[in-house]
């Protein structure tokens, strides 16, 4: 896709003749970055964040950052006001009030493994099922996932449905990639750190993370 295309452009990568891969977030809904440890997820959603800080008419979006390396409780905490904030604006959408003034809330989940491997059995599942909430329900009311795992076969599968742009770089198991781009080639393809697929409502091509160089 072009630059011109896009009202909101990301311009995640190049491919292999220099092309730069670009896709517009503002049809991209909710984005997953999927990879083994060390293969890019941190970077790609860090070219993410920039591209849209910077977009043009972007100014009153909102970012909420979920770091899995604090306590599990403050996870929950941040996860919970944003399924309160999603049931204010669906109630106010639903009796007749125009949110679409409303700032475009954009949370950032880098590293959703964690929040699945720490944390009581309780917490985890409570945290697991507000996820799928703000995934299956949160774009028509404007707010938005970016998420990443290691672990997409046994961590994402029932988000997937609600996560149509995904940027697939090497993964540790062909399940994995049999998932996210029904075919092994995340797994068997690619290289180096960096190089994807980029996976956008439908369409797969290959490229590597803008900036990376090998």
């Amino acid at each position: 896709m072009d630059n011109n295309d896009c009202r909101w452009p990301v311009p995640i990568g190049t491919t292999e003749s220099g092309e730069g891969r670009v896709f517009d977030y503002v049809t991209a809904s909710n984005i997953l970055v999927a990879g083994a440890t060390k293969q890019g997820k941190s970077t790609a959603i860090r070219i993410i964040v920039d591209a849209l800080k910077s977009c043009p008419g972007a100014s009153g979006m909102q970012f909420r950052f979920i770091d899995t390396s604090k306590p599990h409780w403050d996870a929950d905490e941040t996860i919970g006001e944003l399924c309160r904030e999603l049931e204010r604006r669906e109630t106010l959408q639903n009796v007749g009030v125009d949110i679409s003034g409303f700032p475009l809330i954009v949370t950032v989940i880098d590293e959703y493994s964690d929040l699945m491997e720490f944390g009581s059995r309780d917490s985890r599942r409570s945290v697991k099922d507000s996820v799928l909430h703000l995934a299956k329900e949160g774009s028509g009311v404007g707010i938005r996932l970016i998420l990443s795992s290691r672990h997409p076969a046994k961590e994402v599968k029932a988000l997937l449905d609600y996560f149509p742009t995904r940027l697939v770089l090497r993964v540790s198991d062909p399940k994995d990639s049999k998932l996210l781009l029904k075919s092994e080639a995340a797994f068997w393809e690619l290289n180096v750190s960096g190089e994807m697929f980029l996976y956008d409502k439908g369409v797969i091509s290959h490229c590597c993370l803008s900036g990376v160089t090998h």
